[in-house]
């Protein structure tokens, strides 16, 4: 990758953490509202085109998007939720029945750890929706905006 790509794709990386951060949540409402008109244009095209099934599937799964979407992806994380759960209990007592023991306390500490923020992050998941996006939000926005200065550093340092 040439030291001009390197340091387009740092900023659209950067600029991709930083929306993330700053919109949250709303983010994904603009991207299935872009997503819907996206699939209507789309369907649009394939009327203009006179292939009429393919674009009536577009153009109705484009408004369902942009008018249901929130729907779906409640539903999707309340899916996420149930799911982290069953496998952090699952995990949770695979250790416990197993016994699991490390030479240290922190790595024994460490092997339960996985389990429990399993349990933790399906619990608010499926009892706080809101304010957990938001902040898995702002999480990735930041591991996003880390990203992207490792990037330009690296375009800058290399030759």
């Amino acid at each position: 990758m040439k030291k001009s790509e390197k340091i387009i794709s740092a900023v659209l990386t950067l600029t991709l953490g930083v929306l993330l951060i700053v919109l949250r949540a709303n983010f994904v409402q603009i991207v299935l509202t872009i997503a819907g008109i996206g699939l209507i244009v789309l369907g649009a095209i394939d009327v203009i085109n006179k292939l009429i099934p393919p674009a009536v599937v577009k153009i109705v799964v484009g408004a369902l998007i942009i008018i249901c979407g929130w729907i779906i992806v409640t539903v999707v994380l309340y899916c996420v939720a149930a799911l982290l759960l069953i496998a952090g209990v699952l995990l949770l007592y695979d250790k416990i029945k197993n016994r699991v023991r490390c030479f240290t306390f922190w790595q024994t500490a460490l092997e339960y750890a996985m389990p429990a923020i399993f349990i933790v992050i399906g619990i608010l998941l499926l009892f706080n929706q809101g304010k957990t996006v938001d902040w898995i939000f702002v999480v990735s926005g930041l591991l996003t905006v880390v990203e992207g200065g490792i990037v330009l550093v690296k375009a800058f340092t290399e030759d």
